[in-house]
C-alpha cells in the first residue's frame, strides 16, 4: 500500500460492530471499483466470504465461514445495494441475514497514489456471541481481515491493469 497506512478502527457497543477504515492503494480507482462491484466473487480479495451472489432480485447474498480456534460458525448477510461510481452502498436485509441491521460503505476517490478507499460499517449479529471474548476476538479479525483485504485489493487492481500478467 501507499505511503500512508492504512487507519482502522473497530468497536464494540451494545451488540454492534462498527468499523472505519481507510488508506491509499497504488491502483486505479476504476480497477478497484470493478473488483468491488465483482458481486459473485468478492472472496478473491477476503478471506471471510467463501461465497458470494448476486441475487435475481438485485440484492447480494455472502456467505461467510470463520474458525476462532477449533469453533467455526457459517453465516449469511443479505445486502440491498445502491451503487454508484464512487460509492457501494449497502443494508442488511435483516429477514434474509443472520444479522439484525447494519449498514456497509465503500467510498472510492482519486488520490496521487492512486486510489483513497473509506469503509464504513456497523453490523448487529443476531447470533449469541460469546461475551467479554467473543467481542474481543471479532474486532481483533476485523481489523486483521481488512487489512489483508486492502491489500488483496491493490494486488489484484495492479494485475488487472498490467498488460504483461494477461492472457494472450
Amino acid at each position: 500500500m501507499a505511503n500512508q497506512p492504512l487507519v482502522a478502527d473497530v468497536s464494540y457497543d451494545s451488540g454492534v460492530y462498527s468499523s472505519s477504515l481507510s488508506a491509499n492503494i497504488h491502483a486505479q480507482r476504476n480497477a478497484v471499483y470493478q473488483l468491488l462491484t465483482a458481486y459473485n466473487s468478492l472472496n478473491t480479495f477476503s478471506r471471510l466470504i467463501y461465497k458470494s451472489q448476486l441475487l435475481s432480485n438485485g440484492n447480494l447474498l455472502i456467505n461467510i465461514r470463520h474458525c476462532f480456534f477449533i469453533i467455526c460458525f457459517d453465516k449469511r448477510l443479505t445486502l440491498s445495494l445502491n451503487v454508484s461510481t464512487s460509492a457501494v452502498i449497502a443494508h442488511v436485509v435483516p429477514e434474509h441475514s443472520d444479522f439484525k441491521s447494519g449498514l456497509l460503505k465503500w467510498q472510492l476517490s482519486d488520490s496521487q497514489a492512486g486510489t483513497f478507499i473509506r469503509f464504513s460499517g456497523k453490523l448487529a449479529p443476531d447470533f449469541w456471541v460469546p461475551p467479554i471474548i467473543g467481542p474481543i476476538l471479532i474486532k481483533n479479525k476485523l481489523r486483521s481481515e481488512a487489512t489483508y483485504s486492502f491489500k488483496q485489493l491493490e494486488h489484484l487492481s495492479q494485475a488487472n491493469n498490467d498488460p504483461q500478467k494477461k492472457a494472450p
